[in-house]
């Protein structure tokens, strides 16, 4: 069955059948296919038959970078690949969630807003923006963009009083005031099974499963007379979400949803005098104040920065959703059902959409704070200090300890002089050498489709990230896979880091020349002459900091390698050497290794390389001279650290144990 359309001729699809064999109706098992020659789409939640080559889902990883394996994971993509021999079925077949996500959207999606109101009323955010999603998370207002306690608790209590609005009117119309029984029972069931609707056509999302799962427990103890206590009936809801999906904690939003409401309840527990005897808006401004600081380091893991606007916006859009958005959504999806058009849909429209417009005018730059990326451990103290400190009132020195041994143990470990990033681009190359705040970026990756640019996609946030300034760029040579990001780099950084070793061209060989970057010296060795191909053309620059070096000799081949050790000799040893020409056959002679002589070789190349890299016999001589072989179709991004006496390395897989293969 087709799930969804990914882009042209690209589409999600769920198997149920494969072979003679049928897949159990608990399992789903998806696949990101490409289907070549289709005269027309076809409609999601049509069935079809054909065959299908497909491999398991495997994607770049690189640290601080979206991680489209992980992604896939969660949503139970297990293949890619594409279909051959199609036969579509006439007829598509949806379940009553996407029928009611399609009906909604066709409704609503012609509004200005009509990404937010679908989010709000489906849960799906198929249909919003990256930019969109950026602006609300710079706005502190994420959180609405997924359905949670605040949506949930508002579709409950509006029909809780729905309900008791009617049977006051037909007690009223029929003068019945007899009460034999608590019809306040009555009311609270009927708003828990509009929210368990809610939630189910929102398609069960971990920060709504644990909303309703918490509502329903709360409901069963005003029916029976239970006592209940809010860190319980937290702890309940996160073994009820795990008990059903497992695989929820690789959700952030798991950690968001939990945390958040964990110190609501800390906050609402510690309230002083004063703060009680203030008034809403300060008890609402201490709220988002205490929330933001509690959230914020939460929030620099996943995102890196903070929100400081989230304080105001929240201030407003809390009490608009709850009072205005959400309510008018609720009567507009009734009226629109009824195909009662009318022009207060519009006025609302142009309201809330000029709200938010003045909200990102004013906070989605200015009240926006990055951060650097930091190690999950750090993360863990903090919470786990913040837990002890709360809940051991005698013994709260004791908090501070796993914070202590974290903060301790970064103290602890060598300074780190300077670092490379051999980020994971697939079949193609990109390094970056930072020393301090500088950094020297060889190579940018390929570039698919003439739009998908790993440039922009990986390398280009990476360096925003860690707030480092480009200093040089070297392109190797004009292979696609080495340079298929220039004009994003351009647009990202000017020519001024072409300047040095290119004299501000885009397209012309490297210059012989030695710059110092900080401590480190930069020499571009090769090429001294031409050759007869393009790869031998490649310019060979050393970087060293006078103990340790690297080699990054781009698609050189076994004619080049000689002649750089006739020319070079033992200057050419290094400590790290990126394998020439990713690994194939042509190139890492003898000779070339034996002259180098490095402890690590990096071979950069994709998982399922066409070219069936790196070849037997290039692993066989790094092997022969006992060279450790890294590679970043296995290691994923490979981060060397070099301090005054020692090298650490970090791959992004391995970094992830607990998940990846």
């Amino acid at each position: 069955m087709f799930d969804k359309q990914l882009g042209r001729d690209y589409y999600q699809v769920q198997f149920t059948q494969v072979g003679d064999s049928s897949i159990a109706w608990f399992r789903t098992v998806r696949a990101n296919v490409s289907i070549p020659s289709l005269p027309h789409s076809p409609a999601i939640g049509a069935s079809f038959s054909a065959s299908a080559k497909l491999k398991p889902y495997r994607s770049r990883v690189n640290f601080d970078s979206f991680n489209s394996e992980l992604y896939a994971f969660t949503r139970h993509v297990q293949f890619k690949g594409k279909l051959i021999d199609l036969v579509v079925s006439s007829e598509a077949s949806l379940n009553s969630s996407q029928l009611y996500r399609e009906w909604l959207w066709q409704r609503i999606g012609h509004f200005k807003l009509g990404w937010l109101y679908y989010t709000l009323l489906s849960g799906d955010k198929s249909h919003t923006d990256y930019e969109d999603k950026l602006i609300m998370q710079r706005l502190g207002l994420s959180h609405m963009l997924a359905i949670s306690g605040l949506h949930v608790g508002i579709v409950y209590g509006l029909f809780f009083y729905i309900s008791k609005l009617l049977v006051f009117l037909i007690s009223f119309c029929f003068k019945t005031c007899e009460q034999r029984k608590d019809i306040n029972a009555l009311y609270a069931v009927f708003g828990l099974f509009v929210a368990g609707l809610y939630v189910s056509l929102s398609g069960f999302g971990v920060s709504a499963l644990r909303a309703l799962v918490m509502l329903a427990v709360l409901v069963a103890a005003y029916l029976y007379a239970w006592r209940v206590v809010n860190y319980r009936t937290l702890l309940f809801a996160l073994c009820t979400v795990l008990l059903l999906d497992p695989f929820s904690l690789l959700n952030p939003g798991l950690y968001f949803s939990f945390i958040a409401v964990y110190a609501i309840f800390t906050i609402a527990n510690l309230r002083t005098s004063r703060i009680n005897n203030s008034g809403i808006i300060i008890k609402l401004l201490v709220l988002q104040v205490l929330l933001g600081v509690i959230l914020a380091p939460l929030s620099s893991f996943y995102f890196y920065g903070v929100s400081l606007g989230a304080v105001i916006t929240n201030l407003i859009f809390i009490p608009l959703l709850t009072f205005l958005i959400l309510p008018v959504l609720l009567l507009m999806l009734a009226c629109l059902y009824f195909n009662l058009n009318t022009i207060w849909y519009y006025a609302f429209d142009h309201l809330v959409n000029w709200v938010l417009r003045v909200c990102t005018e004013l906070l989605a730059s200015s009240g926006w704070l990055e951060t650097l990326p930091f190690d999950w451990p750090f993360l863990i103290a903090f919470y786990l200090s913040l837990m002890l400190g709360i809940h051991f009132v005698l013994w709260r020195w004791i908090a501070v300890m796993p914070l202590l041994i974290s903060v301790g143990h970064s103290y602890l470990k060598p300074s780190i002089e300077w670092q490379v990033d051999v980020f994971d681009v697939g079949h193609g190359t990109s390094v970056l050498v930072s020393h301090k705040t500088q950094a020297l970026l060889y190579d940018l990756g390929a570039k698919y489709f003439n739009s998908f640019s790993l440039f922009e996609r990986v390398v280009q946030p990476y360096i925003l990230k860690h707030q480092l300034r480009l200093f040089h760029v070297v392109l190797s040579h004009s292979d696609q896979d080495h340079i298929g990001g220039i004009k994003e780099l351009i647009r990202f950084s000017g020519y001024s880091p072409l300047q040095a070793f290119h004299n501000l061209q885009s397209n012309s060989q490297c210059r012989i020349r030695t710059v110092t970057m900080g401590k480190l010296t930069i020499e571009s060795l090769w090429p001294l002459q031409m050759m007869n191909s393009d790869n031998n053309t490649s310019c060979v620059i050393r970087i060293t900091d006078g103990k340790f070096s690297v080699l990054l000799p781009g698609d050189i081949e076994q004619a080049a390698e000689r002649r750089l050790v006739e020319l070079y000799g033992q200057e050419l040893r290094s400590d790290i050497l990126l394998v020439p020409h990713h690994g194939s056959k042509t190139s890492s002679g003898d000779a070339f290794i034996q002259a180098v002589d490095p402890h690590i070789a990096i071979i950069s190349r994709s998982f399922y390389s066409m070219w069936h890299l790196p070849h037997d016999s290039v692993v066989g001589r790094y092997k022969h001279r006992n060279v450790k072989l890294l590679d970043t179709a296995h290691e994923g991004h490979i981060r060397i650290r070099f301090s005054h006496s020692s090298i650490s390395i970090e791959s992004a897989r391995k970094s992830r144990a607990y998940w990846f293969l």
